[in-house]
């Protein structure tokens, strides 16, 4: 019984404590804060992958041990890039190095674009120097050697990692190449004009046969003009000065050659002869003496002036009748442009030159004869397809 009333009594006190913890107030859980995301945040990749970065060519390695430094040293040797020559000529500095005593004109980084350095044992293997053994590598005693042909040469001795070379290297300059680079003919000059009188009165007649250069440093002389009438080109030389050197030879000859010349056949309806009275006199002289034999037709006056027709036409006042106008002048067999009354017809030189008549028509009741003649050859080569017409008058028999 006493046992009953315990546990009863136990019971009954786990309930109230059960009962008061109910009526207490109890906290409420928080929320977990959520962190918003950063607008334009990328989200970071689950298997992120690093870009590989851009990798430059290596220099290739040599083919051959590099040798010791005092065989570098002493069997170095230097080569021109062939395709670089050209381009060397218009970058390095030479004029200013070789004869305006500038020293300092022209440096081993100056160089390294167009030649390369290289060396070898005792194998004579070349070992080609790299970008590394070449900070090692100075260059000594440089200087400008001339030579014949113009051939001339950069000279110096290397010094390798303090190691000092014993022989002269040599980079081969063409002093002509150097200086044809700095002139040009002037390409639109010839076509404007017949190249006899330009070659004849060379150099009074060139004007402005090459382009403008750098009159402030140079002096060019033309001479020695030689003309090709066959091709319609004109070779001549210049003479080079170096101004503000105090060099009184040039320093190079150089050869050029202007191409294009207005052919002779363009004279095609240009040329023209004009009666004179003396062309008239004699004419009429020589058919009243044929007349007392025969009577005087087209083929007695062609006859006659076909038996020598030059003699007939330098009788004649020539010119030149095109949009200006202008005269020629005989000199002896040769047909001279001249300037004359504000025309100028100089280029027109026919050395030689020769003509044919190949119709003669006789006009009695206007007293008149009629010449058709053509321009054979001048200047030593043929000519065709130049014809003018020449009219003597005053010819009453």
């Amino acid at each position: 019984m006493t046992k009953k009333i315990f546990l009863f009594s136990m019971l009954l006190a786990l309930g109230f404590a059960t009962s008061c913890k109910e009526d207490m107030p109890q906290p409420t859980p928080e929320p977990t804060p959520v962190v918003p995301e950063m607008p334009g945040t990328a989200e970071t990749p689950t298997n992120p992958t690093n870009p590989t970065p851009p990798v430059s060519p290596a220099e290739p390695m040599p083919s051959v041990p590099k040798p010791s430094d005092y065989r570098i040293a002493t069997r170095m040797v230097v080569e021109p890039i062939k395709e670089k020559k050209v381009e060397m000529l218009s970058k390095l500095k030479i004029e200013d190095f070789a004869w305006r005593g500038d020293k300092d004109g022209i440096k081993l980084a100056d160089l390294l674009p167009f030649v390369t350095f290289k060396a070898s044992d005792l194998d004579g293997e070349p070992y080609t120097l790299t970008a590394e053994d070449l900070k090692q590598l100075e260059l000594l005693d440089m200087k400008y050697e001339e030579h014949g042909s113009y051939n001339d040469y950069i000279a110096f001795k290397v010094r390798y990692n303090h190691i000092s070379g014993t022989s002269v290297l040599r980079i081969p300059v063409s002093r002509r190449d150097y200086f044809m680079q700095k002139f040009e003919v002037n390409k639109d000059l010839a076509p404007q004009y017949y190249l006899g009188g330009i070659a004849h009165l060379f150099p009074a007649s060139a004007g402005e046969i090459l382009k403008g250069y750098d009159r402030a440093k140079y002096a060019v002389i033309l001479t020695d003009a030689r003309a090709d009438h066959s091709n319609n080109s004109l070779s001549f030389r210049g003479l080079v000065h170096l101004l503000g050197t105090g060099m009184e030879d040039p320093v190079v000859v150089l050869d050029f050659e202007a191409k294009g010349f207005k052919p002779l056949s363009a004279l095609q309806g240009q040329l023209t002869f004009v009666t004179s009275g003396e062309l008239n006199e004699r004419m009429r002289d020589r058919l009243k003496k044929i007349q007392k034999s025969k009577t005087i037709t087209d083929a007695v006056v062609l006859q006659l002036v076909q038996n020598n027709p030059n003699y007939w036409i330098k009788l004649a006042s020539p010119g030149i009748q095109n949009t200006y106008g202008g005269e020629l002048q005989w000199d002896g067999d040769n047909l001279v442009g001249v300037l004359s009354g504000g025309h100028d017809t100089r280029d027109i030189y026919l050395e030689d030159v020769r003509f044919a008549i190949h119709s003669a028509r006789y006009d009695k009741s206007a007293g008149t004869v009629t010449l058709g003649v053509e321009l054979i050859a001048a200047n030593g080569i043929a000519v065709s397809g130049v014809t003018t017409t020449l009219v003597v008058r005053s010819v009453n028999l």
